[in-house]
């Protein structure tokens, strides 16, 4: 599940001035408007576009969460690596603020810490050097995948005195594109892989199409020990061709 957040989090990162348009007005509150749902309509179209259905797409899959159960929740976390960094899941009933960094400031907010989940799971990851982004979404095992609900609360965090990296700029407002985008869409992921050698996640839609773009990304996940969120989680520029 925390695979799934994280590629989407990553490449919207990689793809915001591809998807933005040529002269943003995000300024104007008319052309600001148009700006933002012509950026949320592009990413959701690349993102969520099924593509061809698989047969026996939830079968054979790996649970990675049982087995982050069996090591001690409580004690240990997962870590997703890729190209932009480690970002950090964590299964638990606590809220995002019971992890967050107290030096990390408050940028802007999503959704409610109480609304009620049956399976929650938490996300932190780094847009940049001098932000990151705390993710709660609902997770369901469905046969042998497990597919995560729309996100339910989330919190875009500014780290005080972290180098500036292109892009910083446009950060707020990825924050509540990436929100929009996902409204509604619940994506699936078949674990393939086990706790030594890690996993590696394929997604779908819940009908069993693949979502190409999010199943391209190259990204591993593993078991670690806790920690200080602000001491595993990474952020690796990448040069945008």
């Amino acid at each position: 599940m925390r695979n799934i957040l994280s590629l989407l989090l990553a490449s919207l990162v990689l793809l915001a001035p591809a998807a933005a348009p040529a002269q943003p007005d995000l300024g104007n509150p008319e052309g600001g408007f148009a700006d933002l749902q012509a950026m949320v309509e592009n990413l959701r179209t690349l993102y969520y576009t099924p593509g061809e259905q698989v047969p026996g797409w939830d079968q054979g899959g790996a649970d990675p969460d049982a087995d982050l159960r069996a090591a001690g929740a409580d004690r240990h976390y997962f870590a997703v690596e890729g190209d932009s960094g480690r970002s950090i899941g964590i299964l638990t009933q606590r809220p995002l603020t019971a992890f967050a960094p107290a030096g990390w400031r408050v940028v802007d907010t999503f959704g409610a810490s109480a609304t009620r989940l049956d399976n929650p799971s938490l996300l932190f990851q780094m847009l940049s050097n001098r932000y990151a982004i705390g993710i709660r979404a609902n997770g369901r095992r469905v046969r042998d995948a497990d597919c995560i609900d729309p996100i339910a609360n989330a919190t875009l965090y500014e780290i005080p005195g972290a180098a500036p990296t292109e892009g910083d700029d446009m950060m707020p407002i990825l924050f509540r594109v990436i929100i929009l985008a996902g409204d509604g869409q619940v994506v699936c992921g078949r674990s393939e892989g086990d706790a030594r050698r890690g996993w590696r996640i394929r997604s779908f839609t819940p009908d069993g199409h693949r979502l190409p773009e999010l199943d391209d990304a190259d990204e591993r996940m593993t078991i670690v020990p806790a920690g200080p969120i602000e001491r595993l989680v990474t952020f690796t520029p990448t040069t945008r061709s």
